[in-house]
Formats: C-alpha cells, structure tokens, sequence
C-alpha cells in the first residue's frame, strides 16, 4: 500500500497489492477517518467501505472499522468475542502526555475503574443493575417531564422575541445540560462547569487534541471527582431518595461500590446524558428546516415528531461508532480479524446499510417496529439513558415548530459541524424565524404540568 497526494495536500492510500487490506482493484480507500472533508461528510465513505470493503483495516488509527449493520449487530450481540473496555475510545490523548498522567496520579479514583460501557460480563451484569435501580429510567422520566417542558418554554423565551438565535449555545446544550444537572442535583448556574467536564472526556477519548488541553483536561478531571465527592459525602451523612442517593447509599443485598467505580458511573451518565443529545437537537432542527415542506407537515400534525426522531437517529446518528476489541481470532465472511484488533462499530455507517433497510434515503415514515436502527446501541450495553434523550428531544422540536413561526436556517451564518471523530453533530446553528411572544406565568404551568404528570 503507497500515499498518493491530492491536490487539497490530504492523502489516499492506494492498494499495490492483493494483499492489502485495501485491495479492490483500481479502487481508493481512505488512509485516515480524520481528514477534514470525512469529518465534515463521512458518508460517502461509508458507502465505498460497505460496498467495496466492509470489514477494512485504517492503519492510520490502527482500526478495523465494521460498517454493515449485521456485522455491527452481530459484534454487540457477542461481548464475550467483543470486549467493551475500549468502546470510547479510539486513541485516548492521556497516553500520549507524561505530564497529564503525572496529574492523574493524585487522582482518588486510582486504579481507574471501567464500569457501564467499558466493562464486560460478568462485571458489567453488577453495573448496569445498579444503574437502573439508581437512574429509574422510566420514573425519573416521568418525574422530569414537567421540568422538561419547563426548560424548553424558558429557553425559548430566551430568544423568541429576537427572531434569531444560535440554536447549540442557546438550546441544544443547555437543555440536556439541565437536565443531567437535575440528576446530579447540581443548581442550573454550574452547567457550564458541568459542560466543560463533558467536552474534556469527549475529547480526550476522540484522541485529536493539542498537548495543552490535555493537560489542561487532567486537571478538570481532578476537579470532576472532587466535585462528586463532595456530594457523596453530603448524602452519606444525610440520604436522600435522588439518584445520588440511590447510587451511593445500596441495599445489603448489592456488591458496594468502590470509589473509582462511583465517580466512574457519574462521569458516564454526565456524558452520556448530554453530548449525544446535544448533537442530535442540532441535527434534528437542521433537518426539520431544511427539507422542503418537512416542517409544514408536521406542524400539520405534530403526532408525527416521535417517528420522526427515529428516523433523524438512523441517518444522522449523533454517536457515529463505538469501539470493541476481539477477544480471539473472528472471520466476518472472508476478512479475519486478529484477536487483540481494535474495532470500530460504525452505527453512522450501518444506519444507512441498503442491504438491511432497502434505501439508505431518509423516509419520515419509516416503520422502526420491525427494523430498528443502531443509534442507541444495542444488547447488554445498548444505552441506558435513551428514555431521556427521545423525550427531550420529542418535547423540544413540538414546542420549537409550535411556537416559533417562519423557523429557517439563517442566511447570515453557515452552521459549522463538530470535528471530532465519531460525533456527528453542530458546534454553531444559527436560525431566524418570526419573533413571537414569550409565554406569560411559566411557573403556574410547571405547577400544572406536574400535577397533570
């Protein structure tokens, strides 16, 4: 396998060789998922690798990247071929930074716990029963339903009257931020300490970042755990019926928790509850906008808005692949993995398989009952906070069409795409619509939507 420049100074490898991971005739394949151009549109690539190489070696990063869906399925189906202990990351920056790992050394989460989607069984049976009696999925979602609609409504209000607003800064992260802050009991005016925390995880696990905000990330990270612990303590002394709480005081009949597997489930459930969401707000609004008549018809009938979501997941699937490393030698149809490769599941890729939806096009009457996509996960390790994510996101793009007429992408501003692998999403969407009026006495509908819940 050689380089060969292009004229943008990016590089291809071409295949030289039958042997080549690469081979397939005159065919082209990309040395790297980092270029600019994947990174901003990765799904032309994607179609090339399931069509001409599904199973492909990027020696780049040192991955296998899976990108059928059967292929994708069969991996989550299987963890004990597939281990989940690197399913984040891709190349963790820590690795790379003697002064970050110096940092991590005061860390009072050391040795650093894997739990939740970096564990396998049997660990992993111990960690998500936990979760799930301390998170309640289905009745803390009820439960926050009314202050859900309530943050919407404020955040709204905050823009409404102006007749712009950039949609990431101003909505799409504050309110799965919120959100998380009420889980974690920590008041509305720290999410941006929160947020930080966030990113830092993110991306130190995406791998491509400067040698400064490595550093710089280590620190936060410190800052993270001491911040739980506080709140740990808190609810040891005095405990409280919240998912704290729940987490840190557990019934005689459950395996304690130690530290590092405590701040380790906290640091999952601040990530997992707000960046996938986050990303996928923006995603909807622009598909919403910017399909023709998309948004006249379901203002036409906002019953539709939750088949919809299912289908923006399958196409702009904010989580674009986890990661997996086999456990022993695995053949998907004539391509044999190597134990110990890594693997990158490409739901982004999987999503959109003809061979397993028959059109990869977007369709918002798609029927998901019987051909479900991989947005979530799937299986043991399939995501735990989805409940979460469907009702925010249902709720916001009901009260974003219905009350906010003429809604359109701002011709004043391109939106400008994350740039970090395997996340698809904003970092800035500007919109415009018709200013219209805030909503009059917001507490006296929480009171009603509470007692209505």
């Amino acid at each position: 396998m050689e380089e060969q420049g292009k004229r943008d100074g990016t590089k291809e490898l071409v295949s030289t060789s039958a042997d080549c991971p690469f081979h397939a005739g005159s065919k082209r394949f990309p040395s790297t998922l980092l270029a600019q151009e994947t990174l901003l549109d990765p799904f032309g690539v994607y179609k090339m690798l399931r069509s001409e190489r599904p199973v492909a070696f990027i020696p780049d990063q040192n991955i296998w990247i899976l990108s059928r869906y059967d292929d994708c399925k069969f991996v989550l189906e299987h963890p004990e071929k597939f281990s989940s202990k690197e399913a984040v990351s891709s190349t963790n920056a820590y690795r790379r930074s003697a002064e970050a790992l110096e940092i991590l050394k005061q860390s009072k989460a050391s040795p650093r716990a894997r739990t939740l989607i970096m564990s396998d069984p049997p660990e992993h049976d111990r960690y998500r029963e936990i979760l799930h009696r301390a998170l309640a999925p289905g009745q803390t979602v009820r439960a926050l339903t009314p202050k859900m609609k309530l943050i919407i409504d404020e955040l709204i209000d905050g823009f409404c009257e102006r007749g712009l607003c950039e949609f990431i800064q101003e909505f799409a992260y504050p309110l799965p931020m919120r959100v998380v802050a009420a889980i974690l009991d920590v008041p509305d005016d720290q999410i941006d300490m929160l947020k930080a925390w966030s990113d830092d995880f993110i991306a130190v696990q995406a791998g491509n970042i400067s040698d400064d905000r490595i550093v710089s990330s280590a620190r936060r990270t410190l800052e993270f755990e001491d911040f739980i612990l506080r709140k740990v303590d808190d609810r040891r002394r005095e405990p409280t019926d919240d998912f704290l709480g729940r987490l840190v005081n557990q019934p005689p009949n459950e395996e304690r928790l130690s530290i590092p597997e405590l701040l380790n489930i906290c640091l999952q459930v601040l990530v997992g509850g707000n960046e996938t969401t986050t990303n996928f707000l923006g995603s909807t609004l622009f598909t919403i906008v910017s399909r023709p008549g998309l948004l006249g018809d379901i203002r036409q009938s906002v019953a539709r808005i939750p088949q919809l979501i299912e289908e923006i997941l399958r196409v702009e699937s904010p989580l674009q692949g986890l990661f997996r490393i086999a456990t022993e030698d695995h053949a998907f149809g004539d391509v044999v993995v190597p134990k110990g490769a890594k693997l990158m599941l490409c739901f982004g890729s999987a999503n959109r398989d003809e061979a397993y939806y028959g059109t990869a096009e977007f369709d918002p009457t798609r029927d998901y009952r019987h051909n479900m996509h991989l947005a979530f996960g799937h299986g043991i390790h399939a995501c735990a906070g989805q409940a979460f994510a469907r009702r925010e996101s249902v709720l916001a793009m009901e009260a974003l069409v219905n009350r906010l007429p003429g809604l359109r992408l701002s011709d004043k501003a391109p939106p400008i795409r994350q740039m970090l692998l395997g996340i698809r999403g904003f970092k800035v969407l500007h919109i415009e619509f018709d200013p219209a009026p805030k909503i009059s006495n917001l507490s006296a509908k929480l009171a009603h939507d509470t007692r209505a819940a």
